[in-house]
């Protein structure tokens, strides 16, 4: 466990060590794109697809290459916290309901990333990594969503759904025989305001069951079929968040999985690996988005540094192999 520091963030990540380049088979490790082309015709070795479909035993130089990429995947993870540190401390929110909305996200992903990266450290976590790395991506899709239908608008909306949530809490406590306006001083709930401010928003908020009046992956194929997305992106997107929701939800195969040895010894690398390729892939991308927020926000040229960084991290994780 890391000491806290000065900062609210905590101290920067430690510095591991990646082992030597080995002579190895080539393996394209692929990261989707939100924007641009795409990687759609690219010849690679997908790893956002469990090996042969289901875990079975592996050719042994096929542990020597995952080690390598593990190693490689980490460091990046590393790189990543310590160049976009700044913008969880330093950015600063103003009256656009819009960028307060984007900063708080993208304070959520900086923990969340540095969650993993604790996580990463020991065996076994990969089913942990992911499910963590789904939250992340979750974030990330609302974002994007919010700058598709427009953005003021959509954060506005986000923001009023608070009261829905304190609201819809209240109803479960009733359910389960107990008083919203009596629970521990912790948990206590000012049922009288809730109840105003819900009776003030409107019958389409009021029947929203998400702040966005849909799933995520009714979010993701709004993205998708508006362009935001290509094929190849939202095929790579939507299998991460498969996986992960499995893991974060009671499953027979991930409940299978334990029972087997070596398949969960195999099964826990592919989380681990696709874990931080789509908590990086997913971060960075908020991270451009709150640089490009912020500058605007303040009509300057700010966090050139960490925009050169981030440039140079998405290269190497695009083209790592």
């Amino acid at each position: 466990m890391r000491r806290p520091g000065k900062s609210v963030w905590g101290n920067p990540p430690r510095v591991r060590i990646s082992p030597p380049p080995q002579e190895r088979e080539p393996v394209f490790y692929d990261r989707f794109a939100l924007e641009g082309e795409g990687t759609a015709n690219r010849v690679h070795n997908d790893v956002t697809k469990p090996p042969h479909g289901r875990f079975r035993p592996l050719p042994a130089h096929f542990d020597i290459i995952s080690n390598i990429m593990d190693e490689q995947l980490k460091a990046l993870l590393v790189q990543t916290l310590t160049a976009t540190q700044p913008l969880a401390e330093a950015a600063s929110v103003s009256d656009a309901r819009f960028l307060v909305t984007l900063l708080g996200i993208y304070r959520v992903s900086f923990a969340t990333l540095r969650d993993i990266d604790e996580l990463a450290s020991d065996e076994g976590t990969g089913p942990s990594m992911l499910d963590l790395a789904r939250k992340i991506m979750e974030h990330g899709i609302s974002v994007e969503y919010m700058i598709l239908k427009g953005k003021e608008k959509m954060a506005e909306r986000f923001q009023e759904y608070l009261t829905v949530q304190a609201h819809d809490e209240i109803e479960f406590f009733k359910s389960i025989g107990q008083d919203p306006a009596h629970l521990s001083p912790d948990l206590q709930i000012n049922v009288a305001d809730v109840e105003k401010n819900y009776a003030a928003l409107s019958k389409d908020t009021r029947d929203r069951k998400t702040w966005a009046g849909q799933s995520v992956e009714g979010m993701l194929a709004d993205l998708h079929k508006a362009g935001a997305l290509n094929d190849f992106d939202a095929s790579r997107i939507g299998i991460g968040y498969v996986w992960g929701s499995r893991l974060n939800h009671p499953n027979p195969l991930v409940v299978h999985g334990y029972l087997e040895p070596e398949e969960h010894r195999l099964a826990n690398s592919f989380y681990s690996r696709l874990a931080i390729l789509m908590a990086l892939s997913f971060h960075l991308r908020l991270a451009t988005r709150l640089i490009d927020e912020s500058r605007f926000n303040a009509s300057s040229n700010i966090y050139p540094e960490v925009a050169t960084e981030i440039q140079a991290i998405q290269t190497e994780l695009n083209t790592m192999c």
